[in-house]
């Protein structure tokens, strides 16, 4: 047997047994409300800056600071994760970022503003470690990809959902009721999980048929993919940073959220300034590769998981999955910063959302196969997403320099393009076997 590969029994998948799609459907709406609290300050900006009397640069500080806590805190959140369990930390998280969001409702000055959003990046990190954690428990190698692929595309739509929903919220009751609105849709995901999830062993409901079905992925050694009795301590944990595919994880989703944010932070104005678009034209030409992309996060976990169906080594299907997306992302950017033609450029750049897209459930369930202890797949996911969140705190920044210094969007969008090229050689080349833990 590889350090990659594992024999696997094959246990034929149970009919109407749904139990496991049930924990996915709560981390849905979980990650659908996690970035409907990241999302409605923006919104609100305009409003809030008029009524408090904030100054634009103050504004800037306010909105940017979610993002370090939130990248930070990345690192202890999934050794909480694999410490404490998923259960523990989603609990605390969900409700501490919903309380957060309400009490934003009721802060009047923008030292408070700037404190909420620290804690709100705080409280939200461990959202995805022990969401990672909860399908590693839940589903076989060949379902996590699609099971990880439904609420990675949650984010999507909380980033579609949240302007129409956070505006209407605004108009009807003021920028203060929208906030504690939203947080308590946040609490009716924290009321879910609290009431419905639990790790498999420990569910009554679920059947026997459904039970062997989530353990047909149990090593030949034995391991037992839902639970280690190992406890994680800080000084494995450290251990994790003197092997080589975890800077190739670091390295290769620094590039990729910075693609990421880059469509996010500078999508709409590339659209009027280089493109000649309107603005009310840009707004709508501007939701197409979002739409493009919850289509393809969805696509993408479907696909990484048929290669592993296939035969293909679990950690071969994720990296090869996410190398492809980011190859085509990187040549649809290059192609799109010499475009002069309007049309083709909203056509590549709904591509490269698309192409982008097929990564992210591969990004995250990668995590359950790199290592191959269950007690450290938090604490590697949440390793790589703080190599994400430097790339997204980057991408802004260096976007406005570069634009601002050659007059255009060209450069800037040959540096991301390169970006993704360098991801994709990344996960192909270098992250090709296990961390030995």
């Amino acid at each position: 047997m590889t350090t990659q590969q594992t024999r696997t029994r094959v246990v034929a998948r149970p009919r109407g047994k749904n139990r496991r799609w049930v924990v996915v459907a709560v981390l849905t709406l979980l990650a659908i409300t996690n970035y409907l609290d990241r999302g409605n300050l923006s919104v609100a900006a305009p409003l809030i800056q008029k009524d408090l009397n904030i100054d634009p640069a103050m504004m800037g500080v306010i909105l940017s600071a979610f993002v370090w806590p939130y990248a930070i805190m990345n690192l202890p959140s999934g050794w909480a994760c694999d410490r404490f369990g998923a259960r523990v930390m989603m609990i605390l998280a969900a409700g501490f970022w919903s309380l957060v969001s309400i009490a934003t409702g009721f802060v009047r000055s923008a030292v408070g503003l700037v404190v909420l959003r620290v804690l709100l990046g705080v409280g939200e990190s461990p959202m995805f470690p022990a969401a990672i954690k909860a399908t590693n428990s839940w589903f076989p190698k060949r379902e996590k990809a699609m099971a990880t692929s439904v609420f990675v595309a949650g984010t999507q739509v909380g980033l579609a959902v949240a302007p129409p929903l956070a505006t209407a919220l605004m108009l009807a009751f003021g920028w203060p009721a929208m906030f504690v609105g939203i947080g308590l849709i946040g609490l009716v995901g924290f009321v879910g999980w609290v009431a419905l999830y639990s790790e498999p062993d420990q569910t009554e409901k679920l059947s026997k048929e459904e039970f062997e079905y989530i353990r047909s992925d149990s090593g030949s050694q034995g391991e037992d993919i839902g639970a280690s009795t190992e406890q994680i301590t800080w000084r494995r944990w450290v251990t994790l940073f003197g092997h080589l595919p975890t800077w190739a994880m670091i390295v290769g989703d620094f590039a990729l959220q910075y693609l990421f944010w880059f469509y996010i932070t500078w999508l709409p104005s590339y659209l009027e300034k280089a493109q000649n678009f309107t603005i009310s034209e840009s707004g709508i030409v501007a939701a197409l590769p979002y739409i493009a992309g919850t289509v393809g996060v969805l696509v993408g976990g479907r696909i990484s998981d048929l290669m592993i169906r296939r035969g293909l080594a679990p950690l071969d299907g994720r990296r090869y999955t996410i190398a492809f997306g980011a190859l085509i992302t990187g040549v649809a950017l290059l192609v799109t910063a010499f475009s002069q033609n309007p049309t083709e450029a909203v056509v590549l750049l709904t591509v490269g959302m698309f192409t982008y897209s097929l990564c992210s459930a591969p990004i995250w369930a990668i995590a359950t196969d790199v290592v191959r202890s269950s007690t450290y797949v938090a604490s590697i996911g949440s390793i790589q997403n703080f190599g994400g969140f430097l790339g997204g705190a980057l991408a802004p920044v260096l976007t406005g320099l570069l634009v601002a210094s050659s007059g255009g969007f060209t450069v800037a969008l040959v540096v991301t393009g390169l970006l993704a090229l360098v991801s994709a050689a990344t996960y192909a080349l270098i992250l090709r076997k296990q961390i030995p833990v």
